[in-house]
């Protein structure tokens, strides 16, 4: 065995002089002027420093170290981060490998965990395509998982795209109100859901994320059983039809739900500081008991959701102050000129709007926008991004709106601009009536890609010829 070799399987590794090596914060090899190396006896070291290098190895790399140190060999048994995936094990996320390595996938677990300790575990996580008839190894990994007091448990079993039935049922018959008090973060993926009504829930539990997750009944009498939760993220839960907790969440500061198909989301979480939503527009949502929600995204690509915005949504997020909107509109609300709900709070407001065919929604489509100052009489920003189908030169009719000044919108911006009647009419309607407006910002179609110049030119003629001379104050900015 060459001497280099010998050195290595006895803990010993050579440093290169000229480089700074942190051992801790007394041990430091310095730069020199002459390239020289230095052996290293790694069996001398501390095990708290032994530790701290094992601590920023990847679960990979400290198996490979504990091939050539005997040193590192003892160590890495108490590596803290278990966090098993086709890169970390086999150095790829190709698919095809993963489909053929399934059993050695989960042989290559039982033999790390047999090895492991189990002490000083912080993160737990398997990240591969399994499902029920793994059960038997999955359960003993959690039951590792548990014992081993890990803070964070990661099971993502994606993209396993069969029957829900036959995916992984979490395994809440393995805790208990002791054993399942060290974890602070849970992410599930591609799993069954169903804890009973008597399950012991996750006392210490702040972040919850169920992704493509099959949740079963009894959800609601879950979430109060975790009361430290702060941050909850439902995904693409398609069986979860009703986000209702009559009890407080007296810690949850984050909300977000995806693509579920929901009825109805009501919850009652005093710090409740933001709110995200995206999915159906049908959805019902309750969140008035939430004083301290200020920011809210609410987004749906898939229906005619303007009305929706306007009557759906300020009773339901009664103290938000920052909004950000996605909507795609493809008709006129009826009766639209009627005095709408209130935000009551309401002070800055993004919206992404997608208009359809203009020969669909009518003239007044893009001015009905102007119903956001009546809505929302505090708004101080207000930016609209629009993609506009067609252009529509043609301008709305006079009488659909009544003008009256409105004190508090200081800034607007208008992206996406094209020289439609309807955008026309509606930054004109801005201009007569916000009497305190500070700067009205247009950036005109193919401004941002440089495409389309032809448009792009053709919208800042329309923008001279028609906006500017109605400028009366000196705000209006072109980009």
């Amino acid at each position: 065995m060459p001497a280099r070799r010998a050195h290595m399987e006895d803990g010993i590794c050579p440093v290169n002089k000229r480089r700074r090596l942190a051992l801790s914060p007394c041990a430091e090899v310095y730069n020199s002027k002459r390239i020289r190396s230095q052996w290293v006896d790694f069996q001398s070291l501390p095990e708290d420093i032994l530790s701290r290098i094992m601590s920023k190895l990847t679960l990979k790399q400290a198996v490979q170290m504990s091939m050539v140190s005997s040193v590192f060999r003892r160590a890495w048994i108490f590596h803290p981060d278990l966090l098993f995936g086709t890169e970390e094990l086999f150095g790829t996320s190709d698919r095809q490998l993963r489909a053929l390595s399934t059993n050695g996938f989960i042989d290559t677990i039982n033999f790390v965990l047999r090895k492991h300790s189990g002490l000083g575990v912080s993160d737990f996580g398997v990240k591969f395509e399994l499902w029920k008839e793994h059960a038997r190894d999955i359960d003993g990994w959690v039951s590792f998982a548990i014992a081993s007091k890990a803070r964070v448990l990661v099971l993502n079993f994606s993209p396993y795209i069969g029957l829900r039935e036959n995916s992984y049922s979490f395994p809440c018959h393995l805790f208990n109100d002791r054993n399942g008090s060290h974890f602070k973060v849970l992410q599930l993926d591609t799993v069954t859901f169903g804890p009973t009504p008597d399950f012991c829930g996750f006392a210490n539990l702040t972040m919850l994320t169920l992704k493509h997750v099959l949740v079963l009944d009894n959800f609601q009498y879950f979430l109060p059983k975790c009361p430290a939760l702060e941050w909850l993220e439902i995904l693409m839960c398609s069986q979860l039809h009703n986000l209702h907790v009559s009890e407080p969440l007296p810690r949850l500061e984050f909300l977000r739900v995806q693509g579920c198909a929901i009825n109805k989301i009501e919850l009652h979480a005093p710090k409740l500081t933001t709110f995200e939503y995206r999915g159906c527009f049908k959805v019902i949502i309750a969140l008035h008991k939430c004083l301290k929600l200020k920011t809210a995204s609410i987004a749906s690509h898939i229906e005619d959701n303007l009305e929706y915005v306007f009557t759906g949504l300020p009773n339901g997020l009664p103290h938000v102050e920052r909004l950000h909107v996605k909507v795609f509109v493809r008709t006129q609300i009826p009766g639209f000129t009627q005095p709408p709900l209130k935000f009551i709070n309401l002070r800055h407001l993004i919206m992404r709007i997608t208009f359809g065919s203009a020969k669909r929604f009518g003239k007044n489509a893009v001015l009905q926008l102007a119903y956001l100052l009546e809505a929302a009489p505090l708004l101080v920003d207000l930016h609209l991004d629009m993609t506009c189908a067609d252009i529509c030169e043609d301008p709305p009719a006079r009488d659909v709106i009544i003008h009256r000044p409105y004190y508090n919108l200081k800034r607007a911006c208008m992206t996406g601009f094209n020289g439609n009647g309807g955008q026309i009419a509606l930054v004109r309607f801005i201009l007569r009536n916000a009497v305190k407006l500070e700067k009205m910002t247009i950036v005109p179609k193919g401004r941002r890609t440089g495409k389309m110049m032809g448009e792009y030119e053709l919208s800042l003629r329309m923008i001279r010829k028609k906006i500017v001379p109605k400028d009366r104050n000196g705000v209006l900015v072109i980009l």
